[in-house]
């Protein structure tokens, strides 16, 4: 059995209400909540930090389409609802993950509702968190998704399959991949 780590220290040694402060996570389907997209990129924060809701949304590639709404930061979403696409919910979501600098970023099918432009800004948001130092974890079972990382593992059945850098467990899964193709070839189940 292993062990959880931020920073050094157990995940246990947290206070779970300061904890979020540590980790963004951009789950696979994001929820906006009922508020301003200010409101909503600070976490509903008490306090918000215009200046760190500004960097989040510059970071996820988000400002200049949060500058197009109707009230820019101030748009209201009311039930997840602002005429808003899947990836435009996506980016602002992103920019709630980058809220605040964490030190891990936790993305769970990131890419699932984006388009390109979106898709690259998703990159760019992942080298500058691995440029400065911190640590980001991608869920995914797109290929697109992994482009930025230097380290794959491959779970299947909650096992761990494969475990190492990326280029290697690529070519190693391609060549398997390979391997059933042509012996599905020769036993004539494929063609």
């Amino acid at each position: 059995m292993g062990e959880v780590r931020l920073g050094g220290a157990l995940l246990s040694h947290y206070d779970p209400a300061d904890l979020g402060a540590y980790v963004g996570y951009l789950p696979q389907e994001p929820t906006l909540i009922s508020g301003s997209i200010a409101e909503n990129i600070a976490r509903m924060s008490l306090r918000p930090d215009s200046d760190k809701i500004v960097a989040a949304a510059m970071k996820a590639q988000a400002h200049e389409l949060i500058l197009n709404l109707p009230d820019g930061y101030e748009t209201r979403v009311e039930d997840n609802t602002v005429g808003l696409s899947g990836g435009q919910r996506q980016r602002i979501a992103l920019a709630r993950a980058l809220y605040g600098d964490p030190v891990l970023l936790v993305l769970d099918e990131p890419n699932s509702a984006l388009d390109l432009e979106g898709t690259e800004a998703l990159n760019a948001a992942i080298r500058a968190m691995k440029a400065e130092g911190r640590s980001v974890i991608v869920m995914t079972h797109r290929p697109m998704a992994i482009s930025e990382c230097d380290r794959l593992m491959v779970i299947e059945a909650g096992c761990v399959k494969a475990d190492g850098p990326r280029d290697e467990i690529v070519r190693s899964m391609m060549k398997n991949a390979g391997d059933i193709q042509r012996t599905l070839a020769r036993t004539g189940e494929i063609t």
